[in-house]
């Protein structure tokens, strides 16, 4: 051997595996630069200011709001981790319990935005019918916490080092399937399954939305056909004061309208005024709060079509196509484009929600000053 060559050693494997991989790392810093300031900035504003927002809508915002912030500050330094120690990666409850958190916030994240898709749908189809409140909304949040838990525990159980054979009879640690169950089918059919879920996930989204879309088409239809003044009746029980909800978080009490009603005939006109205009406000919100929904959707649906695309290659190919170091560098990163998914929600608040930028304007500045 040539004295001026240096040893290979498991380091000088390790770094050769970095330098690979440095689009990918590129890539991971980038999202968690991006995610972190935007996510805390949208804890510190829907926890904040806007607190009073309330509802099953803004509660499943919340909620989802969390869960990007701990992706971020949790899952995407791991996964940086995990690319800069390909072969030295030694701990294998580290590696375990990271693994599970990863799929436990991906799959919540996802069931989260299906279920805000689905309480929209239901405010579309059924609009006079009593929302879902802010506090069924946070039980249904609990329970599907527990429920995701339950689903993303053999995860863990799966998860551990895996032992690399690389030149010179040199064996690197990677944090994937442990070694006793690598040679089982175990945790390919549990990585089957959390495929299926994804795209039951992306086709329900669709369906929700194609839903939604042709309901406002046809009552869009039916607006414009019907009277300049349109009438809207609002739900009233003697007995009570029935209180209708509104998307921006204030509220209009029927008591107020049936003691107006009692009026004379100029009361009337005024109240049939009042009523189009709190039906407008409450239309506009809707609408407003609908986008916001629908193109999170459309993020979180091109975000996860290429995960779920290299999956299923991965799987007809048996991993092949990893031959060429050029795919080899592009697959990593297309894997990990659902982590767009969790930093894109700041960027689509500021651009459809003029609310939520004034307070962005109002927090930056004070914290200019």
């Amino acid at each position: 051997m040539n004295v001026s060559e240096a040893p290979i050693t498991l380091e000088t494997l390790n770094t050769e595996e970095i330098m690979e991989r440095i689009p990918t790392i590129l890539y991971l810093s980038l999202v968690m630069i991006i995610g972190i300031p935007g996510n805390t900035l949208v804890i510190l504003i829907y926890f904040g200011s806007l607190w009073k927002l309330r509802g099953a809508h803004w509660t499943f915002i919340r909620t989802i709001t969390i869960v990007d912030f701990l992706i971020c500050i949790i899952i995407i330094p791991f996964e940086f981790y995990q690319q800069t120690h390909q072969l030295t990666f030694y701990a294998e409850s580290a590696c375990k319990s990271f693994k599970l958190i990863s799929v436990h916030l991906s799959v919540m994240a996802s069931l989260l935005l299906v279920m805000m898709s689905a309480n929209r749908l239901h405010r579309i189809w059924w609009p006079l019918k009593v929302p879902l409140s802010s506090r069924q909304a946070l039980v249904c949040v609990i329970v599907l916490g527990i429920l995701v838990t339950i689903v993303s525990w053999p995860e863990g159980l799966f998860s551990g080092i895996n032992l690399k054979q690389r030149k010179n009879n040199i064996t690197g640690y990677d944090c994937g399937v442990a070694v006793r169950y690598k040679r089982t089918t175990h945790p390919f059919a549990y990585s089957f399954v959390l495929l299926v879920g994804f795209i039951l996930c992306v086709a329900s989204l669709v369906t929700i939305y194609a839903i939604i879309w042709n309901k406002l088409r046809k009552r869009g239809n039916f607006r414009s056909t019907s009277s300049v003044h349109p009438q809207i009746d609002i739900p009233y029980e003697s007995s009570g004061v029935q209180t209708v909800e509104l998307e921006d978080g204030s509220s209009i009490s029927n008591k107020t309208v049936s003691h107006k009603i009692k009026g004379n005939s100029a009361g009337s006109r005024k109240i049939s005024l009042n009523r189009q205009r709190n039906t407008s406000r409450r239309n506009r919100g809707s609408i407003k709060v609908t986008k916001t929904a629908f193109v999170i959707s459309i993020v979180f649906i091109s975000s996860y079509l290429p995960y779920i695309t290299v999956k299923m290659v991965a799987a007809l190919l048996n991993g092949q196509y990893k031959s060429d170091s050029i795919i080899q560098g592009i697959i990593p990163i297309l894997s990990r484009c659902f982590l767009l998914n969790n930093i894109i929600n700041p960027i689509v608040y500021v651009f459809l929600d003029k609310t939520f930028l004034t307070q962005c304007k109002r927090i930056l500045l004070c914290r200019a000053k």
